[in-house]
């Protein structure tokens, strides 16, 4: 299975913020579209990092209560991975496993076209493999 098989927010509705933002924009529009992380982009559209709640109550952690007022870039992931439309879901899944990451922007050629979660990416194995288990059963039944 490939990320594109996956049912990702397109870029239209995908939801980004810019490096000059502030932490506390961010953190509403987090909450208020009920997701993780977003993907920091230039003005050319680029994607430059990552920013995600663990971003921000790390920098909580840190900062204390002034953290609001921070910009993105002050929290955001620069070594920001990504994947492709093309990419293996399997193979996307160990590198959030190996990196401890749980959302990674995917590209359509250079552009941004959505991001992956581990959720995504757990229903999606989980359900080819409720479809792979109901396949063995049919088989099964019609030998026996």
């Amino acid at each position: 299975m490939q990320i594109d098989d996956l049912p990702l927010t397109e870029r239209n509705d995908l939801a980004t913020t810019q490096a000059d933002q502030s932490v506390s924009t961010v953190a509403a529009t987090l909450k208020a579209n009920n997701i993780g992380a977003m993907p920091v982009c230039d003005q050319s559209g680029a994607v430059i990092g990552i920013i995600s709640e663990r971003d921000i109550v790390q920098g909580f952690a840190e900062r204390g209560a002034g953290l609001g007022d921070l910009k993105v870039s002050d929290l955001m992931t620069s070594n920001v991975i990504t994947c492709h439309l093309g990419d293996d879901v399997n193979n996307i899944m160990e590198i959030m496993n190996e990196n401890k990451i749980r959302h990674i922007p995917v590209l359509d050629g250079d552009e941004l076209y959505s991001i992956v979660s581990s959720r995504d990416v757990m229903t999606a194995v989980l359900n080819e493999t409720k479809a792979n288990f109901h396949t063995i059963g049919l088989a099964y039944e019609t030998v026996r």
